[in-house]
């Protein structure tokens, strides 16, 4: 069981994207951290799918760079890096770091706002909390779709909330350039950027598979 090469490094680089290479327990006391600074840090988890759209809208990579915590989200960026530990990649299937998260965010009582794209999104990932994580306080819960396309609409609804956490569930390239664009006017302590992972979550709980069709298409 020879770690030893993973432990030094401490990044992997897959389609010009670098990411944090360290395990869902190691992440997560480092979102604690996080937890204890007074300014918005951004914890992302990755696909093959957000980083190919990335490419394909020939954005520049280097907007992950601001970001404080890139995750990978599925076992194709792991082995794209050549990484075949057995434990790292059933985390990764397993989705441990969200679980974490959720139990760590409904445990401590922090207060949580919910973003997604549209209506119907925003529906499944109320559901999907409300089902798993029942106690997670959520102050509000909203769309870009039922609230317009304003950043300054959107910061001024979270920051007048005061919350300390925004889990957010758009998609690439939309949730990096919102991120990039307001990072120092969100008055928040983490942004959770879960992509369409909880989408994921509840096809396979739901069989829902028609929300992902569409959002890929």
């Amino acid at each position: 069981e020879r770690s030893t090469g993973e432990v030094m490094q401490e990044k992997i680089q897959v389609l010009e994207v670098e990411l944090d290479n360290c395990s869902a327990k190691e992440a997560m006391k480092r979102v604690v951290e996080h937890m204890d600074i007074e300014r918005l840090n951004v914890v992302e988890m990755v696909s093959m799918n957000t980083l190919a759209r990335f490419q394909e809208a020939e954005l520049d990579a280097a907007l992950f760079e601001d970001f404080d915590l890139v995750l990978p989200s599925d076992r194709g960026i792991l082995q794209a890096a050549g990484i075949h530990d057995e434990r790292r990649l059933k985390e990764v299937d397993d989705l441990l770091f969200i679980k974490m998260i959720m139990r760590y965010l409904q445990k401590n009582h922090i207060s949580v706002f919910l973003l997604s794209e549209t209506e119907d999104l925003r529906i499944q990932f109320e559901n999907y909390i409300n089902e798993e994580y029942s106690n997670l306080k959520i102050v509000e819960s909203t769309s870009l779709e039922e609230r317009g396309s304003s950043d300054d609409m959107l910061l001024n609804v979270i920051n007048g909330l005061e919350v300390d956490c925004i889990l957010s569930t758009l998609s690439s390239p939309l949730e990096e350039s919102l991120i990039s664009k307001n990072k120092s006017l969100v008055n928040a302590r983490v942004w959770f950027g879960f992509g369409p992972l909880i989408r994921e979550i509840n096809k396979e709980k739901k069989g829902l598979q028609k929300f992902t069709i569409q959002k890929h298409r």
